[in-house]
Formats: C-alpha cells, sequence, structure tokens
C-alpha cells in the first residue's frame, strides 16, 4: 500500500521543528486576527502539533478570551501565522480559518475539518496533554479581568506549595500546628473554559534566509497543494 506523503510545506515545517527543537521559542508562533473595530491583534501561542490525518495545527486558549469573539462568526474566522526558527533561519507564513472546539461554545463543523476524529476526543486528548499548572488558569477569573489574590483560592494549591521535601517539612513543623489544613484541589475534570483553536490553514508562505539564494515558496491549497517558487 501506498503512503500519501504530507504537502511538501508540511515536511519541511515538520523538519524544521526537529531541527530546531533545542530551542524553547520553536514551538511558539504569531498568530494574527482582526477586532471588531478593524483594528489587527496579534499574540504568541503554544504549537500543540497537528490534528493527525489533517494539515491543521493546534492550541489551545480559554473560550473567554477576546481571542474567541474575533474568531466567532463565518466572516471572522481567519488566522495568519507567522513562525520564524532562529536556528535554521526559515519563517513559515499560514493563514486560513479557524474552527473553535469548546464545550462552552455552541458550534459544529464538517467532518473535513475534525478528520476522523471527534470533537470529545479532541478536547480530551489536548486537556490530557495539559500540566496541572497549565490547567489552573481556566478554572481561575476571566481574562483581562481586574487581579485579586483572592481569585487564587478557585486555583489548586499546587501551584502554590513547591512539592519538595523542604517546603513540605516547613509546613510540617509550623509553628501552628493546630491551624486547619488548606484543602489541596485536584482540577482533573475538564473545565468548560477550555478551547482547542484548529488552525486550517489555506496558503502558506515559506522562505530560507540561510540558502544562496534565498529560497521562496508560495503553497495553495487547489484541490491538492500546490508550489510555487517565487523571488525571495
Amino acid at each position: 500500500m501506498t503512503k500519501i506523503l504530507d504537502p511538501l510545506w508540511q515536511q519541511r515545517l515538520t523538519k524544521s521543528l526537529h531541527v530546531n527543537s533545542s530551542q524553547v521559542q520553536s514551538k511558539y508562533y504569531q498568530v494574527a486576527s482582526v477586532c471588531s473595530n478593524g483594528y489587527p491583534k496579534n499574540r504568541t501561542m503554544v504549537f500543540r502539533g497537528f490534528l493527525s490525518g489533517t494539515q491543521s495545527l493546534l492550541s489551545v486558549t480559554d473560550s473567554r478570551s477576546e481571542k474567541i469573539e474575533e474568531w466567532q462568526g463565518e466572516n471572522k474566522s481567519r488566522f495568519e501565522i507567522c513562525w520564524y526558527f532562529s536556528e535554521s533561519r526559515e519563517q513559515f507564513r499560514l493563514a486560513g480559518e479557524v474552527a473553535l472546539i469548546s464545550n462552552s461554545l455552541d458550534s459544529s463543523y464538517e467532518g473535513w475539518v475534525l478528520g476522523k476524529h471527534t470533537k470529545q476526543s479532541i478536547l480530551k486528548q489536548q486537556w490530557s496533554n495539559l500540566s496541572t499548572n497549565a490547567r489552573e488558569p481556566f478554572y481561575s477569573n476571566s481574562p483581562k479581568a481586574p487581579f485579586s489574590e483572592d481569585s487564587m483560592s478557585s486555583m489548586p494549591h499546587d501551584r502554590l506549595v513547591n512539592k519538595g521535601t523542604d517546603i513540605k517539612n516547613e509546613l510540617d513543623t509550623s509553628i501552628n500546628k493546630n491551624a486547619p489544613k488548606k484543602i489541596v484541589i485536584h482540577h482533573t475534570d475538564m473545565s468548560d473554559n477550555f478551547c482547542v483553536l484548529i488552525f486550517i490553514p489555506h496558503t502558506v508562505d515559506y522562505l530560507n534566509l540561510r540558502t544562496k539564494p534565498q529560497q521562496r515558496c508560495l503553497y495553495a491549497i487547489q484541490g491538492d497543494w500546490k508550489e510555487h517558487p517565487v523571488n525571495p
């Protein structure tokens, strides 16, 4: 059986991720959108892998964040990712539409968006991939709400108490041993504020600054991915 190869741009991107794996920043990209007043918005997000069987990229966010509103609506779900790899001196710009997967959002997508997956399987997989600390913000107050130390009480105390033996011993030998102990909260159930973003690329602009001459290729989905070498 002949294996179906990934598009050339995806093969390049996979190789770049491997070559630059020693660079912590290689897993972060810049994602742009347009807000309701027409101004561009940009933020740094973490690449969470490809949705298997597709060319779509995954990230996670809080469903209460402003970018969710910016991406809701048939004519608003557009994005552009700019991703630069300093070790190999390569840049990828990917543009297309974004799908919002969350239990708190009323949305449905055709099969080609989710591939062989279901909404719940995507949510469960990405939630399970998060560390305890990474899950905490989904249980706290809304993003950009006024900061209050009281809000920390709704978060797991694992973050506030180091699990190292020195800290544990210090707590065990506290002067006031009769003080009531704090209840340690372990958030294992998925928060309704958890949202998976599926970035579905329609075009890709690849630039290699290391080669001489510099190499630039444009890719567009036209039934299948087509490559067009162009001047840098």
